[in-house]
């Protein structure tokens, strides 16, 4: 993919990267002052927020990480993307994490039970294969493992935090904190 929006004007590359991060804070501010007000949240926004979140992923997976044999310059230049982007994902997740609990509030118990177990075993299997990814990335670039928080800086590691792991690792855990509010705001039979 990066062999053909080399080619493009600089201008377009930018809004490229830079309109659904755009549209994403748009859209959160939306769903978040319906999360403060609570209001029943609108389910095609949190779809829509979904997908920018997705598509945000990705671009910074795939467009934002050159790979170690090219060179990038000085530094990290998306830093303030992938900020921004992280802050809107855990935005996101927050407000997911509420409609989840509407959604659960009017269900029976074993729902809540079922989605904790489930949410749980996936959570898992995010973490473990996020290490991997870490200790793979580790091992093909030679970076050492004890500072692998610091990555951020180095253009190379971005897709460090921003994979298909850490993705289903937020929706999990949004999923998981939902299950748990869930049942501890069950009113007993």
């Amino acid at each position: 993919m990066d062999g053909w929006i080399s080619g493009l004007p600089d201008m377009l590359i930018f809004i490229i990267l830079y309109s659904p991060l755009a549209m994403g804070i748009f859209i959160m501010v939306k769903l978040t002052k319906w999360f403060v007000i609570k209001k029943e949240i609108n389910n095609r926004m949190l779809l829509i927020a979904l997908v920018i979140n997705v598509l945000n992923f990705y671009l910074i997976y795939d467009l934002m990480t050159p790979s170690p044999e090219v060179s990038s310059g000085n530094g990290n230049p998306f830093i303030p993307n992938i900020f921004i982007s992280f802050l809107l994902f855990i935005s996101f997740c927050v407000v997911f994490s509420k409609k989840i609990i509407e959604i659960l509030s009017k269900q029976k118990t074993w729902i809540s039970i079922l989605v904790i177990a489930i949410t749980l075993a996936i959570t898992w299997f995010s973490f473990v294969s996020q290490m991997d990814f870490v200790l793979t990335i580790k091992e093909a670039l030679y970076y050492p493992l004890d500072n692998w928080l610091t990555w951020w800086k180095s253009i190379h590691l971005n897709y460090l935090y921003f994979n298909p792991f850490t993705f289903l690792l937020g929706i999990c855990i949004s999923c998981l904190v939902a299950g748990i509010l869930g049942l501890s705001k069950r009113k007993p039979l």
